[in-house]
């Protein structure tokens, strides 16, 4: 996955940025339908069922209305385990004085706000290894919707923004 990165200033990618500004980094689950649209394909999913079912059921066939019941329940059920982690993300944001972690899976929600001065960042570069982030002690993991391409680029980006962040007090 590509991360989305935004900055406070309208500066080229890769010009030098200034002490002032703000560098944001957010990292998406790849999901091809929101859980609004999710619950809009899945109730007319339902309505569809129901009335193919109705219409069994009203030329005799009263079996198939239970057995098309349990076939939406566990379709929904499915498509609710789907929709709690289709919003995950990761989220980086690093200021001068300030370097914040938010983490959401599902419905547990992890912020740190650390110095960027304490802050240390690495990458063994191995397959499906994350970034670590490490501050006086805690350690947090970032990159599981980061293409492993992409990984040690942005390592690389990283690194440099913590360093100036570092720098800039």
């Amino acid at each position: 996955m590509i991360p989305e990165i935004s900055s406070s200033a309208n500066a080229p990618h890769g010009a030098p940025q200034v002490a002032s500004q703000s560098s944001k980094w957010i990292f998406r689950r790849n999901c091809s339908l929101s859980p609004k649209q999710l619950l809009q394909w899945y109730l007319s999913l339902c309505v569809i069922t129901l009335v193919i079912a109705t219409g069994f059921l009203l030329a005799g066939f009263w079996i198939v209305l239970p057995f098309a019941g349990l076939e939406l329940l566990l379709v929904g059920t499915a498509f609710v385990i789907y929709a709690r982690h289709a919003a995950d993300y990761e989220m980086i944001e690093l200021q001068p004085n300030q370097l914040t972690l938010v983490m959401v899976d599902g419905t547990k929600l992890t912020q740190l706000e650390w110095s960027p001065q304490w802050a240390k960042l690495s990458y063994n570069g191995k397959y499906k290894a994350p970034l670590l982030f490490s501050h006086r002690g805690q350690q947090v993991k970032i990159g599981k919707f980061i293409a492993e391409k992409d990984k040690s680029a942005l390592h690389r980006e990283l690194k440099a923004a913590l360093a100036r962040a570092a720098c800039a007090i």
